[in-house]
């Protein structure tokens, strides 16, 4: 525990042991469950074990957790953390979320404040970041819109000696659920419709013992995790394709999240299966009355009945059945997104940088530089003359 800093009724103090954050579970979840702009990225458990995870492996971390309370009251819980790297063999001092960094790309990021106090406690967490910290840049992103905390560190980072950068950070697409299957079918276009059908039956009509079903047991769930990862390492190098699956730091994170989520009921693992094979799998969490698709895969050898996409519908048609409101797909720009979303939304980043040598240096080589090389080859591209065109 460091420095603490006062706004109005809001005390904010630091806390930045591996120790005080795990004696946060408790508190965390109560202060979570009223919460009314929120997120599975923001639970205890997606947190904390994403810091168990990666800070040991990335060299310079250090945890900076910002806790508020009114009195004995604790009304916001800002999981930040200082990450030093080097730029033009310069140390340069980050503060980022915890979640982002690393190989993980988490969306809605951000705090968790207080049912009815979100304004105070937002603009208190903002101003603690701001001013007690000792930071060169503040890169923080996957931020809601809606939530009170991002126009409170927009507001915040304008007064930075180097200025402010915020725009969005990525676009979602997400798919409204209606109160029956029929009626989703129903929403679509006569045509997908069609093929929605026509697939599933297709696929039971080559392999009658084809069944759906959610990973329910929890002695067989490192099986269950196996499998999965197994399906989209091949999936993905059928195509020759990077994968996410592809680092130990990154195996185990989410293999420790999944049994978490799994014991709150926050995991959904949703399976495909033939001939008692497992052929597809769809990595979900479940959060209030939405459902989140993190990952997916299949086996290739089955791809001429398209089990990602059989898959894909009983998938829709179990949240529905559990009285889900929203699919959310989270980010990443897919074909079939786009034909199944009903809407979208973003997130937004905002970077804040200081009057130090490493906020200049940043900006020089991360945004300077290249901005002058992009203006340096548009002027080439203008005043080259155009090659002398061939004649037969």
């Amino acid at each position: 525990m460091t420095q603490s800093t006062s706004s109005g009724t809001v005390l904010v103090r630091v806390v930045e042991s591996d120790s005080e954050f795990a004696a946060l579970a408790s508190e965390w979840e109560t202060l979570q469950k009223d919460a009314t702009t929120t997120s599975v990225f923001a639970s205890f458990d997606w947190q904390h074990l994403w810091w168990q995870s990666y800070h040991a492996s990335g060299e310079g971390r250090s945890l900076k957790l910002l806790i508020a309370s009114s009195g004995t009251t604790l009304v916001g819980i800002l999981p930040l953390y200082l990450e030093t790297v080097l730029i033009m063999r310069y140390p340069v001092r980050l503060v980022r979320f915890v979640g982002s960094g690393g190989d993980t790309f988490p969306d809605d990021l951000g705090p968790i404040l207080a049912k009815g106090r979100e304004a105070e406690a937002a603009r208190a967490l903002a101003d603690a970041a701001m001013r007690i910290l000792d930071w060169d840049v503040l890169l923080l992103t996957d931020m809601d819109p809606d939530c009170a905390f991002t126009a409170a560190i927009q507001m915040a980072s304008k007064k930075a000696p180097l200025g402010f950068r915020s725009g969005r950070a990525e676009r979602i697409a997400f798919l409204t659920l209606p109160s029956s299957f029929d009626g989703w079918l129903q929403s679509l276009h006569r045509d997908r419709r069609y093929r929605v059908r026509k697939i599933r039956k297709q696929l039971n009509a080559a392999h009658p013992s084809a069944r759906f079903f959610v990973w329910s047991d929890p002695a067989t769930l490192d099986a269950g995790v196996d499998r999965f990862i197994h399906l989209h390492c091949k999936r993905w190098d059928s195509l020759g394709l990077p994968h996410g699956f592809s680092s130990p730091a990154y195996i185990a994170f989410h293999r420790a999240v999944m049994k978490a989520c799994f014991s709150r009921d926050r995991l959904r693992l949703y399976c495909l299966e033939v001939s008692g094979q497992i052929i597809a799998m769809y990595y979900f969490y479940k959060f209030r009355d939405r459902v989140y698709l993190m990952q997916s895969g299949f086996d290739p050898d089955f791809s001429d009945v398209k089990p990602g996409q059989v898959l894909l519908g009983h998938i829709v048609e179990h949240a529905i059945g559990e009285g889900h409101q929203v699919l959310d797909f989270l980010r990443g720009d897919h074909r079939y997104k786009d034909e199944l979303a009903t809407g979208e939304r973003e997130t937004i980043y905002v970077n804040a940088f200081r009057a130090s040598i490493g906020g200049v240096v940043y900006r020089t080589r991360r945004q300077y530089l290249p901005a002058l090389k992009a203006m340096y080859v548009q002027a080439r591209k203008r005043i080259r003359p155009e090659p002398p065109k061939e004649t037969a």
